[in-house]
């Protein structure tokens, strides 16, 4: 894929709504997980859990891209 497609791509994903990238974020961390165990440190691991069940359960709110970046993107 070309960075032209990703960043198209992450575009799309970072206009999600948090819940639904919160969903993603687990779908694509555990599509590498096994893959990559050693590459994701168990504190890491812990967190990015953490967070992505608070998104979930509504207990935090997530920002929109805009919100995050502005308008670089």
């Amino acid at each position: 894929m070309s960075h032209l497609q990703q960043t198209a791509l992450a575009t799309q994903a970072l206009d999600l709504p948090a819940s639904e990238r919160a969903q993603l974020a687990v779908l694509l961390f555990d599509s590498v997980e096994e893959e990559g165990a050693d590459l994701w440190p168990g504190a890491l691991v812990d967190e990015l859990r953490r967070r992505s069940e608070h998104l979930r359960s509504g207990k935090v709110q997530g920002l929109t891209s805009e919100e995050v970046f502005g308008e670089s993107l």
